[in-house]
């Protein structure tokens, strides 16, 4: 009634001489992105009648729809802060539907105006810099980022100031003192998950989201929102292209390649009703493993399908549907290592002869299907269903005997560089036959209602998970020619874990939350609302309560731009599978949601040089943590207590410089610098001294009296105190069809201790992770040069829209950097740590093709 009669109004403003039942609209639909090709979220796109702004704003993949009404002239007008507004002249028939697009070019800062009506995507996302510790990652810099994670999202969010990750190899990531598995990843709204049993880089796959694929992708580093899950870190959303004519891309290097294919069909109106995008992956990490110490036969192969489509019924009905297939498997046959690792005054050569193999494989099939109805303009609804169904096995029996020895360190010695003499030999083994399958099945309801100036968002959601794990898994080793540990009666091995478990359970959750816009001139937005979760297992029902709130001051200078970010709230995780099984293998049923407190506090802060756009970003936190699980790593593999009996904390400051150093390329730099410790329940340890008060072992004919001792807080395995990151982007002067992109990364190290399961000897710290990787690309062939120019393509060249060539240098400096340790013994049970590196330097070709 409010929308009829605000309408009927307009009308009347314009002069016409039409009754109410006589009026006849129109519709405008289409996007707002910048000269990238990025949208812009909650653009407005409006119309003035009278003094009046009558509109609506654009939603998170930068598209709108508008009503207006028909055989009447009107200026439509795109506006959105930090960029120069357009506007072009319409007149439409009555029931016809026009396709308008905005491409928005960056400049002087022009006001967001009162729009009286479809307030609706500004009062529920706002600006993405609104939201505190919220980002838009731009997703073409997918193409320009040198990273081994090609055509893989995973290389963009680990650039993030809020994000620290020290392996090259894999996908995952940490969030500000969180683990992997305290991410929460959607896609179009249904959430993904990532495999379970990988142990190392080398056997990751691709991350689920295709970036090629992907409109518009928001990264949410705490803080967020009751409308996203029950994770601990963060949030990443992304959302898939609905393409407005054919396109296809192809990339191929010698990682890998990918194909990508996109369309719409349309009616005779000219208005979507069908659209699809489909990709397709491969990647193939063998020519990077062979860089590794570890030298043997290694194939690796994954491979990725996707698909997502959708078909609208009329303006008020359509679907979604959304499949996934990715098959990941990794075989290797080592033969021999090699390391060399000490310091200067005493350099130590680890020499490993292995026989036996390794089969891993990873299945995961995916679907999810959407019904989304709007009544009206103010109201969306959202009903969804998916499968996520993942298969995972992991095969290996590995013997090794090793050598262990000094090398002669005299420059002027003939055998300088060569072992001098041995330390010790043994053996090792490791095995394992495990298998873990799991099917995640939910059905799920979503909506959003505007009234005013609020808007409620609301959902419940009911899941139902069912886990078949098998575990049969051991170590041996061998010092010396005997098995330790030793027994004169049988052979003894290590870290026994041999059981199977089945489970069945459900899952409810739902969440309330109201976006109120407080004041729009200065846009002053509150969110607050609360979820909640309960699990059938361990009967646990929590409540989470979230609130957020930004300003954005009104300042005289319109080049200028200010935004004030605050939020709070409970963050509950409860656990899935992995958390409750501990590290012999006991899963405990009774394990509760860890939790965490957050707050943060930001400041944003947009200005121009020279006059590009520049915008300086920080964010201070504090997070108090409990009913905590500890765990330690074992590379990328997660090994978790099964027990809720700590308490910690995570305290840091984010800062992020970001701007256009060269017109129409953004680089940025980034420090984050936290601290994270936890405190374990009944943890402590006992010390034996003799008459001086020194230090002995249990068993020594000295010790006179022995002292238990509480550790107290220990550091987190997240710990990662300091995190540097610089990403930089120039162009040749006088033609910038030839780029360059550089990659800088340091990170500090990560605790780690011995194999002992003793969290609190967890304090040595793995070297600083030091990495440059450098990137030059070269536009070969563009299809608007030859049309600006007045040229006509060659017939070959009709085809393509785009041709680029990139090179790659991965670590440019040949830095080698550690990831883990292997424990071996000499001669006098003497323990060393020996580091496993990473990547040495490699070079990567790859070229990349567009069409349309």
């Amino acid at each position: 009634m409010f929308r009829n009669a605000l309408l009927i109004s307009i009308m009347l403003l314009l002069g016409l001489s039409q009754v109410a039942a006589q009026i006849s609209f129109a519709t405008l639909y289409g996007s707002v992105k910048d000269q990238q090709g990025d949208p812009l979220y909650t653009a407005q796109v409006y119309y003035v009648v009278n003094g009046r702004a009558i509109g609506t704003n654009t939603d998170e993949r930068g598209r709108f729809t508008l009503k207006i009404p028909a055989k009447v002239t009107l200026t439509i007008i795109t506006n959105y802060l930090g960029f120069n507004a357009d506007s072009v002249k319409v007149n439409l028939e009555p029931n016809e539907s026009f396709e308008l697009n905005f491409w928005l070019k960056q400049g002087i800062n022009i006001p967001m105006v009162e729009i009286e009506a479809y307030k609706k995507d500004t009062v529920k996302y706002g600006d993405t810099r609104d939201i505190p510790s919220t980002i838009v990652i731009n997703v073409k810099d997918a193409y320009a980022l040198p990273t081994i994670l090609q055509d893989d999202i995973s290389g963009l969010i680990k650039s993030q100031a809020v994000v620290s990750s020290n392996n090259e190899l894999s996908s995952s990531y940490s969030v500000r003192g969180g683990n992997y598995d305290e991410n929460l990843v959607y896609v179009n709204g249904f959430e993904v998950y990532r495999p379970f049993l990988i142990r190392s880089g080398q056997q990751e796959g691709l991350s689920f989201a295709n970036p090629h694929m992907v409109d518009s992708l928001i990264f949410s580093a705490g803080g967020f929102q009751a409308q996203y899950g029950d994770k601990m870190s963060s949030v990443l959303a992304a959302w898939y292209k609905q393409p407005d004519s054919l396109s296809v891309s192809m990339g191929i290097g010698l990682l890998g390649g990918s194909l990508n294919i996109g369309g719409a069909i349309k009616n005779k109106a000219g208005e979507k009703k069908f659209t699809f995008i489909t990709g397709i992956r491969y990647k193939s990490n063998q020519y990077i493993l062979k860089s590794l110490e570890t030298q043997g036969q290694y194939n690796p192969s994954f491979l990725d399908l996707q698909g997502f489509f959708t078909y609208r019924f009329n303006d008020k009905l359509r679907i979604e549907y959304i499949t996934n297939f990715a098959r990941n498997r990794f075989a290797f046959k080592p033969v021999d290592r090699e390391t060399t690792f000490g310091v200067v005054n005493q350099v130590l050569r680890l020499n490993i002869f292995f026989d036996g193999q390794e089969s891993d494989s990873y299945q995961t099939y995916m679907n999810g299907f959407a019904i989304v109805q709007n009544p009206n303009p103010k109201l969306e609804l959202r009903w969804m269903a998916s499968a996520y169904i993942s298969q995972e096995n992991e095969r290996f029996d590995i013997l090794g005997e090793y050598f262990i020895g000094e090398v002669e360190n005299d420059l002027g010695d003939e055998n300088f560089g060569q072992v001098r003499y041995s330390l010790g030999v043994g053996g090792l083994q490791n095995f394992a036959r495990n298998q873990l399958d799991w099917t995640v099945v939910n059905a799920e309801h979503k909506g959003t209602n505007t009234q005013g100036n609020h808007t409620l968002d609301w959902g419940l959601k009911y899941q139902r998970e069912i886990i078949k794990d098998k575990i049969n898994q051991w170590e041996r080793i061998d010092s010396a020619g005997y098995s330790l540990p030793y027994s004169s009666s049988e052979v003894l091995i290590d870290n026994v874990l041999k059981s199977s478990f089945n489970l069945s359970s459900n899952r409810f959750s739902g969440y309330l939350q109201d976006t109120w816009l407080i004041d729009a001139s200065r846009a002053i937005r509150f969110n607050y609302g609360a979820r909640f979760t309960y699990w059938d297992v361990n009967k646990e029902f929590v409540i989470s309560p979230r609130a957020q709130f930004s300003y954005r001051p009104t300042l005289k200078n319109r080049k200028r731009e200010i935004i004030i970010t605050a939020a709070s709230g409970l963050y509950a995780q409860p656990p899935f599978y992995r958390e409750m099984r501990n590290l012999e293998g006991v899963v405990n049923t009774d394990l509760k949601a860890q939790k965490s407190v957050h707050a943060v506090l930001g400041f944003n802060y947009g200005f121009q040089v020279f006059k590009r756009p520049f915008r300086f970003i920080t964010e201070v936190y504090y997070k108090y943590l409990y009913d905590v699980v500890p765990y330690e790593f074992d590379n990328v593999l997660i090994r978790y207590t099964g027990r809720n009996n700590a308490t910690g904390y995570v305290v840091g400051v984010d800062l992020r410089l970001a701007g256009q150093l060269v017109e129409d390329l953004e680089s940025y730099i980034s420090l984050s610098v936290l601290g994270t410790s936890e405190n374990i329940q009944g943890d402590f340890y006992d010390v034996y001294l003799d008459a001086q008060g020194n230090q002995v072992t249990a068993n020594s004919s000295d010790v006179v009296k022995s002292e238990r001792r509480y550790p107290g807080n220990i550091p987190r395995p997240t710990d990662q105190r300091v995190m540097f990151n610089m990403f930089f982007q120039d162009y040749l002067p006088k033609n910038r069809n030839f780029k360059m992109h550089l990659n800088l990364v340091f990170a500090s190290g990560l605790p780690f201790g011995p194999p002992d399961n003793d969290r609190y000897r967890d304090t040595l710290r793995i070297p600083p992770y030091r990495r440059v990787d450098i990137g030059f690309s070269a536009q070969l062939y563009n299809r608007a040069s030859f049309t600006k120019k007045k040229r006509e393509p060659k017939k070959i060249g009709k085809a393509f829209e785009d041709v680029w060539a990139t090179l790659e240098v991965f670590n440019l400096l040949g830095i080698n950097n550690t990831i883990s340790y292997l424990w071996v013994k000499d001669l006098n049970n003497t323990t060393y740590a020996v580091p496993n590196y990473l990547t040495a330097r490699l070079f990567n070709f790859r070229l990349v093709f567009k069409f349309s």
